[in-house]
């Protein structure tokens, strides 16, 4: 793992781990109140299978500067981006949970270069991230993943699912785990396998 800081929106910096490395990156978002800690199972699992992984807090979580601003999350997902592209990569995918799965969306709707892939790990809508009439302009294949146990996850998750321009595909698991706690629990590895399966198709 290799400690990194790179600028954000607003001048704030934002701090972060790599792990792996290569020229194929996975740029990790976690939700409002988490922090990147929720992604270190899928962190280690897709860097050990040849993958280039920042995870970063966000804007206010974690090790990162400032207060949360939910209007500046997909600024510093696209910060992110250019990071990792300042780095040497040569495909970037884009895998958020929750809020933080809005501001892939958002960011790759308005970045000027669309994502390889996208993955949306219960997909939460939040005005204040970003509409959902907007979200609709990222093109890049799309993988929704959802706790089927958790009525309002789902039926945000088939909003976004029904609104997605481009490939798309929805599965869901019989838990009422959402965002990043899919990919822990009995069902925990068949989601990282699915997530790896997406990466590994559309790279």
């Amino acid at each position: 793992m290799l400690p990194v800081e790179f600028r954000g929106p607003a001048d704030q910096i934002l701090r972060g781990l790599i792990f792996g490395a290569g020229e194929r990156w996975v740029v990790l978002v976690h939700g409002e109140g988490q922090d990147l800690d929720a992604w270190r199972p899928l962190a280690h699992f897709l860097a050990d299978r040849e993958l280039c992984v920042l995870a970063f807090d966000m804007p206010g979580h974690g090790a990162s500067d400032a207060e949360w601003k939910p209007e500046l999350a997909a600024p510093a997902v696209l910060a992110a981006v250019d990071f990792a592209r300042s780095g040497g990569a040569r495909q970037i995918h884009l895998i958020g949970a929750e809020v933080g799965a809005l501001a892939v969306l958002a960011a790759a709707a308005r970045g000027p270069h669309e994502p390889d892939s996208i993955v949306a790990l219960s997909p939460t809508m939040d005005d204040r991230v970003a509409d959902l009439a907007h979200v609709r302009e990222a093109r890049a294949p799309k993988l929704i993943l959802v706790g089927a146990l958790d009525p309002g996850a789902v039926g945000s998750a088939e909003a976004f699912y029904r609104g997605a321009i481009g490939h798309c595909e929805l599965t869901q698991f019989p838990v009422s785990a959402e965002g990043t706690y899919l990919l822990a629990g009995e069902w925990g590895s068949h989601a990282r396998e699915k997530v790896l399966a997406h990466l590994m198709h559309e790279g």
